[in-house]
C-alpha cells in the first residue's frame, strides 16, 4: 500500500455509511455544475458534491475538493429540517500529503439549558477522547473568532500528522453517532418563539459561513466568485 493510499480521507463516505444505518437516504438532484465543477484556473482541480434526503434534516450536503492530487478536502453540512432545531452537523477535513486538518462540531441552534443537555452534553466524553490526538507544532488549535458564536463547547479542531487519520475517523464516527441520536429524539417545533429563533439562527449561520469562512477563498480563486456564492448560499449553507 502506498503512502498516498494509506492517508486517503473518506469522511464523506463515512457520513453516508453511518447515517444510512439509522435513516433511509435518497439521492437528491443537483445542477450539473454543482454536482461536478472543474476549475478553469488550476489544471486538475475540481469539486464534487452530493445532496441526500434524510428525514427531519434539510438534507445531507457533501463536497469534495481535489487539487490535482496534491491536496484533498472533504466537507459537509447537515442542518435541521423545516420545523426542527437540532444542531447543525458541520465539518471540514483537509489532507495535504501526510498533514491533516480536522474541524468538526455540532452547532447548537439554542443555548437553552435543556437543549444543551439533550443535544450537546453527550459530546463531553467524546471531546475528552479526541484530546489524545496530538496537535502538530505551529498548527491552529481553535476556530476563528467569528466562528466561536456557533461552537458547542466541545468542538474538534486539530492540525496533526497523517498517521492519526484512524483516530480522526473514530472521533468523527462518535460525533456522528451523537448527531444521529439527536435527530431521532427531535420533535417538530410548535412554539413560535423557538421557530423564529431557529430561522434567525440558520439565516445568520448561512451568511457568516458564506462570507467569513476561510474555505470560501480557495473556492472563489479556483471556481470564480459568482459560482462560489451560488454554491455556498444555494447549496452548502442554505438555511
Amino acid at each position: 500500500m502506498t503512502d498516498e493510499k494509506a492517508f486517503a480521507i473518506r469522511f464523506n463516505e463515512i457520513v453516508i455509511d453511518e447515517m444510512s444505518r439509522h435513516f433511509g437516504l435518497k439521492q437528491l438532484p443537483l445542477a450539473a455544475d454543482i454536482a461536478l465543477k472543474h476549475s478553469e484556473e488550476a489544471k486538475g482541480a475540481l469539486i464534487r458534491s452530493e445532496h441526500l434526503d434524510c428525514e427531519k434534516t434539510g438534507g445531507i450536503r457533501l463536497g469534495e475538493m481535489d487539487f490535482g492530487g496534491s491536496m484533498t478536502v472533504h466537507f459537509g453540512c447537515v442542518p435541521p429540517g423545516q420545523g426542527y432545531n437540532f444542531p447543525v452537523f458541520g465539518y471540514t477535513f483537509v489532507n495535504a500529503s501526510k498533514f491533516l486538518i480536522g474541524v468538526l462540531d455540532l452547532h447548537p441552534v439554542s443555548k437553552d439549558k435543556d437543549y444543551m443537555a439533550a443535544y450537546i452534553e453527550p459530546l463531553k466524553e467524546i471531546s475528552k477522547k479526541s484530546e489524545r490526538i496530538p496537535a502538530a507544532e505551529g498548527g491552529r488549535t481553535e476556530v476563528h473568532d467569528w466562528a466561536k458564536y456557533y461552537e458547542s463547547g466541545y468542538s474538534f479542531y486539530r492540525w496533526c500528522d497523517g498517521q492519526y487519520l484512524p483516530d480522526m475517523e473514530a472521533v468523527f464516527r462518535d460525533y456522528l453517532s451523537v448527531f444521529c441520536d439527536g435527530i431521532k429524539k427531535a420533535w417538530p417545533l410548535t412554539d413560535p418563539k423557538a421557530i423564529d429563533q431557529r430561522n434567525t439562527y440558520l439565516a445568520r449561520y448561512c451568511e457568516d459561513y458564506t462570507t467569513k469562512d476561510p474555505g470560501s477563498a480557495p473556492l472563489q480563486h479556483h471556481f470564480g466568485e459568482e459560482w462560489s456564492e451560488r454554491y455556498l448560499k444555494g447549496f452548502l449553507f442554505a438555511p
